[in-house]
């Protein structure tokens, strides 16, 4: 920050730790965003943002898993319709084989109307699947695995989910 001045308001902090979040310059985006929470935990930006989804990503990243999962957590806790913390916190729940919470998040996210959402309907029905698979509870694995490749017949990755799970039920 040499030859810039020091943030003064909470709106000022968030942004830097934004800016920091996109250099990318970890360190100091946690400072910022721990620095916007301890003036008010409860703090959106206009745009929607919180420091928690910030905080949750950057542990996600650090694979700190555990504690990513605190901060999305957070962030829902600000805004329970976050889509970007649901899906965060979905996939620190895949990574952690904590899988009735990751489809719980990935539902949730599946669930908001196709024109609010960001990510794609087929990726959604794909992790629900793939966490299915990873329960090895083949049935609705194949079940989350066929509606994934209906929504996106050319998607070879569907198409391998579904082979793999498709054949773990005819054993």
């Amino acid at each position: 920050m040499a030859n810039q001045k020091s943030p003064q308001t909470i709106m000022e902090w968030f942004e830097y730790g934004r800016q920091c979040f996109h250099k990318p310059d970890g360190l100091e985006a946690v400072k910022a965003f721990e620095h916007v929470v301890d003036l008010d935990p409860g703090y959106r930006h206009p745009d929607g943002d919180n420091p928690y989804f910030y905080l949750g990503k950057i542990n996600e990243v650090e694979n700190r898993l555990s504690d990513a999962i605190i901060h999305f957590t957070r962030a829902l806790a600000v805004d329970s319709e976050d889509e970007e913390s649901l899906i965060g916190r979905g996939s620190c729940y895949t990574v952690t084989k904590q899988h009735e919470q990751a489809i719980a998040d990935f539902t949730k996210v599946l669930q908001m109307p196709a024109q609010q959402r960001k990510v794609p309907r087929n990726n959604l029905l794909y992790a629900i699947a793939e966490n299915y698979r990873q329960m090895k509870d083949w049935g609705q694995a194949v079940h989350w695995a066929q509606k994934a490749l209906n929504a996106d017949p050319d998607n070879f990755r569907h198409q391998e989910l579904l082979k793999m799970v498709t054949e773990k039920t005819n054993k």
